[in-house]
């Protein structure tokens, strides 16, 4: 009988709330504000039935109350973000039309109206991948990481038996690694509450991808994979989701990473075009011939450009950098754009980096957290590598500038991990970690009871 009272009033209350996510949340807050005001009426010597009407008469109409916390548990998009990336788009649009535009060649043969063409069909498809992702469940990723892990390990593995060879390398292996740190992301959380043996477990899944860069073979996609997969794992130890000692859980990181990292340190420097690449980025010598030939271009070009202006002319013969709309186009844009607007694309990355980061701090859930964390480490790493790659230090081959240099899987498997970043920041807050009640941090109470009356705070509103 009691019961019924409440749960009627529960229903009225929650029918009125049309985002299902936000259903159980704000129903659970009235509930035990309900319980709460009954004890309290029951303390002051009325019956439990006779607390329980007046708890719910002061509550006021459930019809009301429902269509009002309505207006404000609405999912709602982060429109800083979602602009940011929209502006990166369309500047990477409108670098691509000039190169296509100015240049008559391009290196692999294909027309630059073609090569625009194909630019615009992977926005298209990527931005359609991006609004999939943004409404889709991101907690997918913490249900099934094992699933997820099995299949990426799969598609890797096909590309490796089927795939083109490029300069010894299979390049399709790239694209589907890139989702590897935010399949670990869901990995992480799912072996999280499991003290030293889950920091083992994840350790050796982490070992997965890293197989595939090793048979590539692709030294920038395992330096990728390791800094990535290593500050997701390290933050997930530091915030204690372990239950493990900080200090040793750490240990048991780093001690195998940094056998890793000197083994990766000896194949580059074992590597002869590496070697040579770095030989010539410390001396500066403009060699126009050999294996040195690419990183003196991205020298020639760099050395010309000035900070306001177009570059000053190169004189020696057969100076033209190749893949402009590609690897090197951060180089073309800076010689032929100036510093200054180098300046200008490092300034909008690093703005939308830094609100990514932000916001993956602001998030009440763990795995809301670690997902939008591996989708910005994805995101900054890709621009770290291609910008050193740019500048002329020629450490490891580079990946692609995000959303803006030519690259159509790239652009699509970006824009689809930044819909799943945007659904993270859009419904992360009403996400429910397991074993906990809602979050790591418990969402504000929107009901408050003083002095007799019941305060209902729609953020900067109050209903009374």
């Amino acid at each position: 009988m009691h019961t019924d009272k409440i749960s009627s009033f529960l229903k009225l209350v929650g029918e009125q709330i049309r985002w299902e996510k936000a259903q159980p949340i704000v129903v659970e807050e009235i509930q035990n504000h309900i319980e709460d005001l009954k004890n309290a009426l029951m303390d002051d010597g009325l019956d439990e039935d006779k607390a329980i009407d007046q708890a719910i008469k002061e509550m006021g109409d459930p019809v009301v109350i429902g269509e009002q916390l309505n207006r404000v548990h609405k999912p709602k998009p982060d429109w800083a973000m979602l602009i940011l990336i929209c502006g990166i788009l369309l500047l990477g649009l409108a670098i691509q039309y000039y190169c296509y535009y100015t240049r008559s060649s391009i290196s692999d043969s294909m027309s630059a109206l073609s090569i625009f063409q194909k630019h615009i069909l992977s926005i298209v498809v990527g931005m359609i991948l991006l609004i999939v992702a943004y409404f889709i469940d991101f907690t997918i990723v913490g249900k099934y990481p094992k699933t997820i892990f099995i299949i990426l390990y799969i598609v890797c593995i096909y590309y490796i038996l089927n795939g083109n060879l490029i300069n010894g390398q299979v390049q399709d292996t790239i694209y589907p690694l890139l989702l590897f740190p935010t399949a670990f992301a869901g990995f992480v959380y799912s072996m999280r509450n499991k003290g030293y043996i889950g920091i083992i477990i994840c350790g050796i899944g982490f070992l997965l991808p890293a197989s595939i860069a090793l048979l590539s073979p692709n030294m920038t996609m395992l330096f990728f994979l390791c800094i990535s997969c290593l500050i997701i794992l390290t933050s997930s130890v530091t915030k204690g989701w372990f239950e493990v000692s900080k200090l040793s859980g750490l240990l048991i990181i780093y001690v195998p990473t940094a056998f890793t990292f000197i083994a990766m340190l000896y194949g580059i420097v074992s590597s002869g075009w590496r070697r040579e690449s770095i030989s010539v980025f410390l001396s500066n010598d403009n060699i126009v011939t050999g294996a040195n030939w690419l990183t003196t271009q991205i020298q020639l070009h760099l050395s010309h450009a000035k900070l306001i202006g177009i570059g000053s002319p190169i004189d020696a013969v057969g100076q033209t950098l190749p893949a402009i709309h590609t690897h090197h186009l951060l180089t073309y844009i800076i010689y032929n754009f100036r510093w200054i607007a180098f300046a200008g694309i490092i300034l909008l990355f690093s703005t939308l980096i830094i609100r990514g980061i932000i916001l993956s701090r602001r998030q009440k859930s763990i795995l809301g957290y670690l997902i939008s964390l591996s989708v910005i480490t994805t995101f900054t790493m890709q621009c770290i590598i291609y910008i050193s790659v740019n500048l002329g230090f020629a450490f490891f081959s580079p990946l692609s500038l995000p959303l803006i240099s030519f690259g159509r899987k790239y652009l699509v498997v970006n824009l689809f991990l930044l819909g799943l970043l945007l659904s993270v920041f859009r419904t992360g807050d009403y996400m429910r970690d397991s074993k906990t009640k809602i979050a790591s941090n418990q969402l504000l109470p929107f009901i408050q009871y003083k002095e007799g009356t019941i305060h209902i705070n729609l953020k900067s509103k109050t209903i009374k």
